[in-house]
Parts: C-alpha cells; structure tokens; sequence
C-alpha cells in the first residue's frame, strides 16, 4: 500500500521541574509558588498532551566482586 504525507508541524514545549500542590494547583520552582492556570495560559482552547514524571533516588552500596563477599 502507498502512503505519502506531507506537512509542517510546529510545537511549544514548556517544562516545569519542582514540587506540585494540586489542593492549590501550584508548582514551586526555586522557592516560588507558580500557578498551573497561569502557566497554562498559552496553551488555552488547544489540542494538548500531558506527560508526568515523578523521580525518586537512593544511595546504595557499591558492588563488591563475588570473591569479597
């Protein structure tokens, strides 16, 4: 089957790294609260997509080779 597309895609890309507080729909960044709404703003009566990432680390113990065990 032959398939031929052709266009032109133009994205906005915003990213927002820091603590969320959805019962008040904020994001602190560097110490400062930022509204969600506001930050949204732009974006308003467009088609979205919406990626979450939570990141979580724990020190751990470095490998010994099996004959130190």
């Amino acid at each position: 089957m032959a398939n031929f597309t052709y266009k032109k895609t133009e994205t906005t890309q915003m990213k927002i790294t820091g603590i969320i507080d959805t019962d008040n729909m904020t994001v602190e960044v560097n110490g400062e609260d930022k509204r969600l709404s506001t930050l949204l703003s732009d974006f308003n009566g467009g088609d979205i997509e919406i990626n979450i990432k939570t990141k979580s680390e724990e020190e751990l113990d470095e490998p010994l080779p099996d004959d130190e065990e």
